[in-house]
């Protein structure tokens, strides 16, 4: 019973941050005599600057799943015979750290052949550019997020979107396959 507090105290808090996201004025909401705030939410997220920034020791999750981001910005690979899938460049600030994770774990950056992103927000899609840059990547992206994306311009650069991807449609890389699935709300193209 403790446990499923638990979870249902982080559900609310998430949701809470992304209705905050959304509406500056949300108001505080209290769970289990604990207030969350939007400014402390988001802080409880994604921590600060240096967090954002500092590499996290880069670790295999499962099968061919990697964790290559940050503190608390969240990056994963997923490598394939064929080449390597990225999912979330995070800030243009982090690719370099992006970077050195992956070749870390003894694969090539030049091998990531496809790029996709989480949701439409900068600190998850913001070094989309430099990515492609720097390994020639396809981008790929929900097309209810299209909008929000072409409004990320780092360093005013372009935001590039290869490929439009619709709800439940597949992307598949060396023997791997992973379905597009639209779950709308913290931003209108948000993909699982």
């Amino acid at each position: 019973m403790r446990s499923m507090t638990k979870i249902l105290a982080s559900v609310v808090a998430t949701l809470a941050f992304q209705i905050a996201s959304q509406a500056q004025d949300h108001p505080a909401v209290t769970v289990h005599d604990k207030t969350y705030t939007p400014q402390s939410i988001l802080s409880r997220n994604m921590g600060s600057t240096e967090d954002q920034t500092a590499q996290f020791p880069p670790h295999k999750i499962v099968g061919n799943i990697y964790y290559v981001g940050t503190k608390t910005l969240s990056s994963f690979l997923i490598a394939t015979p064929q080449g390597n899938i990225l999912i979330d460049s995070t800030y243009e600030r982090n690719v370099p750290t992006i970077q050195k994770s992956i070749e870390q774990l003894g694969f090539k950056f030049s091998d990531t052949k496809i790029l996709l992103g989480s949701h439409a927000h900068g600190d998850h899609q913001e070094g989309d550019a430099l990515v492609k840059q720097l390994t020639g990547a396809q981008v790929m992206a929900m097309a209810e997020d299209v909008p929000a994306l072409q409004a990320i311009k780092p360093g005013g650069k372009e935001h590039p979107i290869d490929k439009v991807l619709h709800d439940g449609q597949s992307v598949a890389l060396g023997g791997t396959t992973l379905v597009a699935h639209l779950t709308p709300g913290h931003t209108r193209g948000c993909t699982t």
